[in-house]
């Protein structure tokens, strides 16, 4: 009898390992796209998974992969796909024009592949945090940065000595500061979602932390969504406990460092000042500030594109090469338009750029529906992904282009997920 209910329990076992294989690659393959160390790994790791993904469709044929819930977002690929392959034909450099179609072809591989994960509810319960232990580990990459004056091999300042400046996995510091500000309403709900003293603590802390490091980047943007976000969580969805052990945890760590630290708590403060200083005083300089150059881009992408492009898009095979003289408007040389819906605009049209909003405005709206009709937990939940999608836009707006940086259509699809999932039943806890 015994070794009949171990054979049992063994082949239930077999029966549901693939089930674990598939987690266990996308857990892997997620994390290689949220750390982006080597591009061409993550690029090998797509195209693996993709195989893997099509075998398991031949092995499993009752899996759907087009549903209520995506149906307009894949008509928003679609259409996107295909316009970018149709650029070609006008392009003056036809390999930008077909990497950039490869690029979006990878969007709806990785949207495709994570919104059918998400579909099972034991994933998407944990999704948020995935992502906190995510940014965790960006918290982590930048303080050994600072700490010890090195890179990692991803990063423009890999192999130069003595710079403090953190980029974490990325090529530059603006994409750390713009993907940590962007999932980090994941880690700033968590005491919300779990009952835990210490875990009011070591967010506050975290949330320092990542206040320090953006500070340290000098990433204005950042700096300005943080801390609205901050100061409207902190005043609208916070208990006045919760508020004092803020206060009291930033009054001691200031303490601390006064009082073991002057010489790093002196350099802070000049940072600090730095920043401050520079929203003021940058817009009026003479030289080719971030801010000239950015209101430049936004003249040279939206003007220039609806006066000569009759608002259809130059194409990405066209307009890196027509913008990189500068003409009129001058932007140091700077070809990526800093701005991800300009980004769309300039290259697609405003057919394109005004689908991608509809799907923005209508994943805001559900959420917005699901955090009224909530309660608990799960209207926690649903506030902190609202927030997410939220800080999207200062997010995309940080780096050059963000659209090197796969791992947003991985959010995008728990989002989606979230909108247009049944009551994920978190259990309350104490």
């Amino acid at each position: 009898m015994t070794n009949s209910i171990a054979a049992g329990t063994l082949i239930e076992r077999i029966r549901f390992s693939p089930r674990y294989l598939m987690w266990a690659i996308m857990a892997v393959y997620a994390l290689i796209e949220f750390y982006p160390v080597n591009y061409g790994v993550s690029t090998v790791a797509f195209f693996g998974v993709t195989t893997f993904c099509l075998a398991w469709l031949l092995a499993f044929p009752g899996t759907k992969l087009i549903n209520k819930a995506n149906f307009e977002v894949l008509i928003f690929f679609a259409f996107w796909l295909a316009y970018s392959l149709f650029s070609y034909i006008w392009a003056i450099d036809r390999d930008l024009a077909l990497e950039n179609s490869l690029l979006i072809f990878r969007y709806l591989g990785v949207f495709v592949i994570f919104d059918a994960l998400f579909r099972d509810h034991r994933i998407l319960r944990r999704a948020h945090l995935v992502m906190a232990g995510i940014l965790v580990l960006y918290i982590l990459t930048a303080l050994w940065e600072m700490l010890t004056f090195q890179h990692l091999p991803s990063s423009r300042y890999y192999g130069m000595p003595f710079y403090y400046v953190p980029t974490g996995p990325f090529y530059n510091q603006n994409n750390l500061a713009a993907f940590m500000i962007f999932i980090m309403p994941c880690l700033l709900f968590l005491p919300k979602l779990y009952r835990h003293a210490w875990l009011k603590l070591a967010v506050a802390g975290a949330t320092l932390l990542i206040l320090v490091i953006i500070t340290v980047q000098g990433a204005r943007i950042a700096m300005l969504a943080a801390g609205a976000m901050l100061l409207a969580v902190g005043l609208l969805n916070s208990s006045v406990k919760t508020k004092l052990i803020t206060v009291l945890v930033i009054l001691l760590a200031v303490m601390a460092f006064f009082r073991y630290a002057p010489p790093g708590m002196k350099l802070g403060w000049k940072l600090v000042q730095r920043e401050i200083e520079s929203f003021g005083t940058e817009a009026e300089s003479a030289h080719m500030s971030s801010l000239k150059i950015r209101r430049q881009l936004v003249d040279r992408d939206y003007r220039s594109h609806m006066r000569e492009a009759l608002l259809w898009g130059l194409g990405v095979g066209t307009s890196s090469i027509i913008w990189i003289t500068d003409r009129e408007y001058r932007t140091a040389g700077i070809t990526n338009a800093h701005n991800w819906f300009l980004e769309i605009l300039g290259n697609y049209g405003i057919l394109i750029l005004a689908a991608f909003v509809y799907i923005y405005l209508r994943w805001l709206w559900l959420l917005w529906l699901r955090y009224k009709a909530s309660e608990g937990r799960e209207r926690n939940l649903n506030l902190a992904y609202l927030w997410v999608l939220l800080m999207f836009i200062p997010a995309s707006a940080l780096p050059s282009s963000i659209r090197w940086n796969h791992h947003i259509w991985i959010i995008f699809a728990a989002i989606n997920a979230v909108c247009n999932s049944e009551r994920l039943l978190l259990k309350e806890t104490k």
